[in-house]
């Protein structure tokens, strides 16, 4: 099927509209191959409804006061498309500039043919996976680890502006799930998954297979209330399940539910956006230690990468507990995103580029260690950082991610 999106038109008023489109006729012939486009102009935009994602298409300079007079009616987050024909990229930094003074958010898109085409793909995923959160139902199984003191959301704020639905379930449930869950009843996931390992280190066949009845319980339970992502806190479940939840969190996100720990909401929200975006599973990691701040250079680690993510893994212990399952995920060199949105109301945002250097073996470590140099300057991390936990995911989403999470 088709994606529509509609390109909301400024062009100077000494321009006809049949000239505007004879102008710029490469990149917006270019775009109608790719997708079904509605144009939509300034006096359009009064009671319009805009069908697809949308975005400005500047068709010429002298349109930076009516953008300024329309901006209540545009999108949040504005595409600026300029091809740089009739001084369409002056007029688009003038008005990027003015939408930067007054808090608004947007970028410009410029440049060959095909990059613009290719970027205006990445904008389209963009509304679709702002529009595929809309209605998700995001459970709290557990109350949020004691230590998370600046992990907390304002839900009512939150569920206003992404659309989404909170759910609290109690950790009995799960405890009274799993002890009704037998090792039957996770028998053909257990086989494939350590059948697909590149072996095992600490645990014994029984604690796999108790943490894969704690996975089939967590599973349960999410069906149970609907729920199209969850966060767990998972350390308050060890004294009565004697397993961890790293595995049961790791394999979620292999099945495209988002699923992070220590009850850390503007982690999982980030995990949502990133994997509605990108249609992989995501880590939730911690920053470890850095290596290099000249370089850019740190560890992120944690237990609960989802083996699709990797290109081998190891079954490990819980590194803090020495108990349960965790995954030691290895992964070849290549690039990766580093991104979290937080805040109250999830308004702060980082996000970087980042390049995977190696995977650690440090005992002193959660169990999958990625060695990453980033684009961004590490100071975010020692001054401003958005709480502990950051979300990475497997190439170069910077873009994209800014744009969804602004």
């Amino acid at each position: 099927m088709e994606r529509k999106i509609t390109l909301i038109v400024f062009a100077s008023s000494l321009a006809s509209r049949d000239s505007v489109f004879a102008d710029h006729s490469e990149i917006l012939k270019r775009l109608e191959r790719e997708y079904d486009v509605s144009y939509l102009f300034p006096e359009d935009l009064d009671g319009s409804d805009i069908d697809g994602t949308a975005m400005v298409f500047v068709g010429s300079g002298g349109v930076e006061e009516m953008v300024a007079e329309r901006i209540e009616s545009l999108p949040s987050y504005v595409v600026l498309i300029a091809d740089g024909l009739k001084n369409s990229l002056a007029a688009s930094l003038e008005i990027l500039s003015w939408m930067r003074l007054t808090g608004r958010h947007g970028r410009v898109i410029h440049g060959p043919t095909e990059y613009i085409a290719r970027s205006v793909g990445e904008y389209v995923a963009v509304g679709d996976c702002m529009r595929n959160l809309r209605g998700k139902r995001v459970g709290a199984v557990g109350k949020p680890s004691g230590w998370l003191i600046a992990s907390n959301i304002d839900r009512e704020a939150v569920s206003r502006k992404w659309g989404i639905e909170f759910c609290d379930v109690s950790l009995d449930e799960v405890v009274e799930e799993y002890s009704r869950t037998t090792e039957a009843d996770v028998e053909e996931a257990t086989r494939h998954l350590t059948e697909n390992a590149l072996g095992r280190r600490e645990p014994s066949e029984e604690e796999i297979v108790k943490a894969m009845r704690l996975y089939g319980a967590v599973k349960t339970v999410a069906r149970r209330h609907r729920l199209d992502a969850l966060t767990l806190n998972c350390f308050d479940l060890i004294p009565t399940t004697r397993t961890t939840g790293c595995l049961a969190l790791a394999l979620l996100n292999e099945e495209g539910i988002p699923a992070g720990c220590e009850g850390d909401m503007q982690t999982l929200l980030t995990m949502m956006v990133a994997h509605s975006l990108t249609g992989q599973p995501c880590f939730m990691a911690n920053p470890s230690t850095i290596i290099s701040n000249e370089r850019h250079e740190m560890v992120f680690a944690h237990c609960t990468i989802a083996p699709q993510m990797t290109d081998g893994y190891v079954l490990r212990n819980h590194y803090e507990s020495l108990s349960g399952v965790a995954v030691e995920g290895r992964l070849n060199q290549g690039i990766v995103t580093v991104v979290k949105c937080g805040g109250r109301q999830m308004e702060r945002l980082f996000v970087s580029k980042a390049q995977l250097l190696e995977c650690g073996d440090n005992p002193n470590m959660c169990r999958t260690q990625l060695h990453l140099r980033l684009e961004s300057p590490l100071d975010y991390f020692l001054e401003s950082s958005i709480g502990n936990h950051h979300v990475i995911v497997r190439g170069d989403w910077a873009a994209p991610l800014e744009a969804a999470l602004s």
